[in-house]
């Protein structure tokens, strides 16, 4: 009976602690859980400003992954801020940004301005050219192309000669977008640059201008053996040069393409390279 009663006083108290400490605690859990799901779906995401307060007065993290998020959002047209006072603080966190250590900011600061098609940042993003850190020249000089601000082709122009072939890759390129027929005596030039990319861009830049100067090396990129014999060029990547090329070289108007253009189109093994090469080769 002794047994029995002490048993009874057990299943008592577990009782009592079941009820009143575990149920509550896990019924608070799940209301946490569902607050936290509420909240999220009900939350409105992060607007442009949002961000460009985190890189003013965030900490170092924070302020280089704001900076990132306003390359990305300000590509949606719909979410760039037009007003001045904005402008006006996205160029004053970009010179700010020059005293940080992490070129990080001022990176995806230009790429982000850059994005935004808002001719008002032009002149910072020449001035940023100036550079000492590459990967911001590199930036300011993508944004400055997607600007297309023919301001830009002197200073771009003058990078040509950089010694770093990522800033004469990215000047090139540049250069291509804004399509200046000043910048075609240096594009040609750079048709015998050392470095593969810049030489390949700059051919594909001058076409964009109706140039044939880089007709040969043209050539060669709708080549899948050409392409092959640089090992650092994957599948994916080869891909996306021969797109290039393919809606490329109908500006030029050449029958030497056809041949190159037919081979694709009957036997490339992606389908997106022969469906471009076929629509390509209507225009002969």
């Amino acid at each position: 009976m002794e047994d029995q009663s002490k048993s009874e006083k057990k299943s008592a108290v577990s009782v009592v602690i079941h009820s009143f400490f575990v149920v509550p605690f896990i019924i608070a859990i799940f209301a946490v859980i569902i607050f936290l799901i509420a909240r999220i779906m009900t939350a409105e995401p992060n607007t442009a400003r949002d961000y460009l307060e985190d890189v003013k007065i965030g900490g170092s993290t924070k302020r280089w992954q704001g900076a990132f998020e306003l390359s990305k959002i300000l590509s949606n047209p719909d979410m760039v801020p037009t007003d001045d006072l904005f402008v006006q603080e996205m160029i004053s966190a970009f010179n700010y940004a020059e005293h940080d250590r992490d070129a990080r900011i001022r990176q995806y600061l230009a790429i982000a301005m850059g994005a935004t098609g808002d001719l008002r940042y032009v002149e910072t993003l020449l001035n940023a050219l100036d550079e000492s850190e590459t990967e911001v020249t590199k930036a300011s000089t993508f944004a400055l192309g997607n600007l297309g601000d023919k301001r830009a082709v002197e200073k771009l122009i003058e990078l040509l000669g950089s010694g770093s072939p990522q800033v004469r890759l990215q000047s090139v390129i540049a250069l291509g977008k804004i399509g200046d027929p000043y910048a075609i005596p240096e594009l040609k030039k750079m048709l015998m640059d050392i470095e593969p990319n810049v030489k390949w861009d700059a051919a594909i830049a001058l076409a964009k201008q109706k140039d044939a100067s880089g007709k040969r090396i043209l050539l060669d990129l709708l080549d899948r053996k050409y392409l092959d014999s640089f090992p650092n060029i994957d599948e994916i990547e080869q891909v996306q040069v021969l797109m290039v090329v393919i809606n490329i070289v109908p500006l030029l108007s050449d029958s030497d393409f056809v041949e190159p253009l037919t081979r694709l189109k009957n036997n490339d093994s992606n389908l997106k390279v022969r469906e471009a090469a076929r629509k390509a080769l209507l225009n002969y």
